[in-house]
């Protein structure tokens, strides 16, 4: 069975159970199933930093998990700073992915940091799904928005890349990612978002917009995150547990970035009513 054929089924059977469990399921259920989520991507996560050891890698998805819970008790002040500190990494990543991809490639990361970074971006991408869906009004509308933003942003980068591809993102990093890709993929949010604005209650549609398509800017640097840590790794995937998709840190590379990133733009523009 090709790649192809394996992700095309794989998404089929996915899809209809991330929107059920996004916009029906009980409370219980979405935080038990993002547990789950935290606890395989912190695994991964162990690979990718070197852990060689199974049990070192249980250990650290077990304390990954910890700390993703531990952040649902934090005094909302201190944990909207860290949406809004998190704004300020990612686009300091982005920056760098743009200007210095070789310094990110090449740069020694001390074995402890890359530990306690996989517990940063774990968590708060932890934090921020499960606030999005608990915490916002209409919050299930506004997660599975942010989802099927990614998901057209990924797919009409996809289909544009392939027809119209020439000019490379970040060679370096994804040699497969092109600039007309992107532009076609933001091109698509943007008619999306256009569709969305009479669903939610929104104060400026124009903000809304303009976060939309900052948004999915973000979810791709999101994506190249991910490939960055799988190519010092030295690793095609971050794991095997879904057929033709790799691991689920690969499913979920865009959401490291665009979730927090995401409430961050939502608290400062407090665009929803």
């Amino acid at each position: 069975m090709s790649s192809l054929v394996q992700r095309l089924l794989t998404a089929a059977v996915l899809v209809p159970i991330v929107v059920w469990l996004v916009m029906y399921s009980p409370d219980k259920v979405f935080v038990s199933v993002l547990s789950i989520i935290a606890v395989i991507a912190g695994y991964e996560w162990a690979a990718l930093s070197g852990l060689k050891r199974k049990s070192n890698r249980y250990i650290l998805a077990l304390t990954v998990l910890i700390f993703a819970h531990g952040l649902t008790f934090l005094d909302e002040a201190i944990l909207y700073s860290l949406f809004y500190a998190s704004l300020v990494f990612w686009l300091v990543v982005i920056a760098l992915i743009i200007v210095k991809p070789q310094f990110l490639l090449d740069i020694k990361i001390q074995h402890n940091m890359m530990l306690i970074l996989g517990h940063l971006v774990i968590g708060l991408t932890f934090i921020s799904l499960y606030q999005i869906r608990l915490g916002f009004m209409q919050g299930p509308s506004l997660l599975m928005y942010l989802l099927l933003l990614i998901w057209i942003a990924d797919s009409g980068a996809y289909f544009a890349g392939r027809a119209f591809g020439q000019h490379k993102l970040s060679p370096l990093i994804s040699p497969g990612k092109s600039l007309e890709g992107v532009a076609g993929g933001l091109l698509a949010c943007l008619l999306f978002s256009l569709f969305a604005i009479d669903y939610f209650s929104i104060e400026n549609n124009v903000i809304f917009i303009i976060m939309s398509i900052f948004i999915a800017v973000v979810s791709v640097f999101g994506d190249l995150f991910e490939s960055l840590m799988k190519r010092r790794a030295n690793v095609k995937d971050s794991g095997s547990i879904l057929p033709g998709h790799g691991g689920i840190l690969d499913r979920i590379d865009s959401l490291i970035a665009a979730a927090p990133v995401f409430i961050a733009c939502a608290l400062i523009t407090q665009v929803f009513a």
